[in-house]
């Protein structure tokens, strides 16, 4: 499986994080971080992901996001966008989107509270959503 593992660290532990990194992976193995060109559009992903409060005090990586697509019609478009946010190898809570008459748009965002404000509510599904677009635009 390849996805897009994102990372967000606060090394000074000011409580709010100052390094983002965005590597990819096939199953456990890192093929490449992302580009200076990719790390431009991937802006959106990465002020979104922010928003979210799931970053690591100083340089340690075990809270981080996994993203991925899935395609089971193997049409070439994504019925599925998923969103693993990890502690170590745990998953802590997923999101995802689903297109469920494959065109192209996502019908259902299921989503728990992924900005830990202490509410699941709208504006969580609307950062899986933005999330979910700035992924895909990378046609990865």
């Amino acid at each position: 499986m390849r996805y897009l593992k994102v990372i967000a660290q606060d090394p000074r532990d000011s409580g709010q994080p100052d390094s983002l990194y965005f590597r990819f992976y096939e199953g456990e193995q890192l093929l490449r971080e992302a580009t200076m060109l990719e790390r431009q559009q991937l802006t959106t992903l990465g002020t979104t992901y922010l928003k979210c409060a799931w970053f690591n005090a100083g340089d340690r990586e075990e809270r981080h996001l996994r993203i991925f697509s899935l395609n089971p019609s193997a049409d070439g478009t994504p019925e599925s966008v998923r969103l693993h946010f990890h502690e170590g190898p745990t998953i802590i809570y997923k999101a995802a989107a689903h297109d469920l008459d494959n065109d192209g748009a996502f019908e259902v965002i299921l989503s728990s509270d992924v900005d830990n404000d202490g509410h699941a509510n709208r504006t969580d599904r609307n950062r899986v959503r933005a999330l979910v677009r700035a992924f895909l635009k990378l046609g990865w």
